[in-house]
């Protein structure tokens, strides 16, 4: 399965502005519910004592052109196969009206797949909270609302969406419309879950703004800490001028200096050169143990072969989930990957909750999860009980239940709508333990997810999981200014 992660989404948007001339982005899948074609899923490698892991995809960073039309907000189609009930559910049926919440994402455009994921999972969201008997005892509805990843499109959608259907909540929107269509969100209370890695909304005082998916920033932590864990303490960095990379440094520098760690080196990579023998240079005389690194696959390949020129393609590189990529694999072969490179990118995670989202997912789509669709099955779930929390759909009470009904300290754990929505009727405090693993907020609205540290085999290229950092590892971790 390709891997269209969040950091990756924003890359590639801001790759295609710089490297025009590299072609049109892939086409994406269509949006829509049952019925949507996935990529084929990735062949696992041979290792028998590490879990096997998909390639990754790279994918956008920045808006596309705006289309000539404003998109309409629509009511996404209903499920054909009618799910199961919840494990150990006896649920009555939902009654009276629905309940709508937006799916603010682009369902079409070059970004389609994006949106295409986030309904999917919270399709299979609904499927839960429904056969659970709703929330409050109403239907809930997801509505797609088509931003197609521009501002000037996302506003209309997002207002046509307002006046017709009226959500009680949004999940979404990305980093790609965020910045237009939250003063829309909150001056009409609505909560949302933001799907985005920005790191601009590592600290926040939105109260309506809650993060469904880990930030960039966590994505630097946990390549720094890995590389402290392997016991480097001179580093250099080697990232392309592209945005994206460049808020990567931050991160990995407070965190690799934090576990001991020093910066040796600095140097930028401008994208589409056929050389970089004197950026080559400059790394190996400054004498580090490790290289940081997140660049593009055209990149890449020159770099590599400058490097085994001079005699130093024997420093490890730790990159991004950028890194990860097939193509970037390809780009420098799987020999030179497994030698020298390994990546971070979000954890497979496993357990109760991820197996309640595969089945409901199951019974609606007959290809694996798209990736990223879990955080919006978690996203749903956790509406739903905040909506169940608040005792009904008040913007400004709804959005104070979010961390009550999925962060509270010493809370019971719930890993289904089922059984949340059970223990908040009993008067219990609930830790919410998602398909993407805990949802444990902090002050600023955010979570910390777990990451995979992966490494290519020599010959398929196909990565496999070396180590895994949890996300209690990367909170410990992280330095806050």
């Amino acid at each position: 399965m390709l891997k269209l992660s969040t950091h990756s989404l924003q890359w590639l948007a801001t790759l295609s502005v710089v490297l025009s001339a590299c072609g049109t982005a892939p086409a994406p899948a269509s949006p829509g519910a049952a019925g949507a074609t996935a990529a084929p899923p990735t062949a696992a490698p041979g290792a028998p004592t590490a879990a096997p892991k998909p390639t990754a995809a790279a994918a956008p960073t920045s808006a596309p052109a705006a289309p000539t039309s404003a998109p309409a907000a629509t009511t996404a189609p209903a499920a054909t196969t009618a799910p199961a009930t919840a494990p150990g559910a006896t649920p009555a049926a939902p009654t009276g009206n629905e309940l709508h919440i937006a799916i603010v994402h682009p369902f079409t455009g070059k970004y389609a797949g994006v949106g295409t994921a986030a309904m999917e999972g919270a399709q299979a969201g609904a499927a839960a909270i429904n056969a659970a008997g709703g929330i409050l005892g109403h239907n809930v509805v997801m509505d797609e609302v088509d931003t197609v990843g521009d501002p000037a499109d996302a506003v209309p959608a997002l207002n046509k969406e307002l006046s017709v259907n009226k959500p009680v909540a949004v999940i979404g929107p990305g980093g790609l419309e965020v910045g237009a269509v939250q003063p829309i969100l909150d001056r009409n209370k609505i909560p949302f879950m933001l799907q985005a890695g920005n790191t601009a909304f590592d600290k926040t005082d939105d109260p309506f703004l809650w993060r469904a998916n880990p930030s960039d920033s966590q994505l630097g932590v946990a390549m720094a800490l890995y590389a402290a864990k392997k016991g480097y303490k001179k580093a250099a960095l080697m990232f392309s001028t592209i945005e994206s990379a460049q808020t990567l440094k931050d991160p990995i520098t407070s965190t690799f200096t934090a576990q001991g760690g020093q910066i040796v080196g600095d140097v930028n990579l401008s994208p589409g050169q056929s050389s970089y023998r004197s950026e080559a240079l400059k790394v190996i005389n400054a004498g580090p143990d490790v290289i940081f690194s997140q660049m593009e696959p055209s990149t890449a390949a020159p770099l590599f072969s400058n490097f085994k020129e001079l005699g130093a393609l024997n420093i490890p590189i730790v990159g991004s989930d950028i890194t990860a990529g097939s193509d970037f694999i390809d780009a420098v072969t799987a020999q030179a990957a497994h030698d020298v490179l390994v990546s971070a990118e979000g954890a497979d995670v496993s357990g109760a909750a991820s197996d309640t989202f595969k089945q409901f997912y199951g019974q609606l789509y007959s290809h694996q999860p798209l990736a990223d669709a879990n955080y919006a099955y978690d996203a749903a779930i956790i509406l739903g009980l905040a909506i169940t929390k608040a005792g009904g759909t008040d913007g400004t009470q709804v959005a104070a239940a979010i961390p009550a009904v999925a962060a509270s300290a010493g809370g019971q754990t719930v890993t289904n709508y089922q059984d949340g929505v059970a223990a908040i009727k009993a008067g219990k405090p609930t830790r919410y333990e998602g398909a993407a693993g805990p949802y444990d907020y902090n002050d600023q609205h955010n979570v910390f997810g777990a990451f995979d540290i992966v490494q290519a085999d020599a010959d398929s290229g196909k990565l496999q999981t070396i180590m895994t950092l949890s996300a209690d590892e990367l909170k410990a971790a992280t330095v806050t200014h």
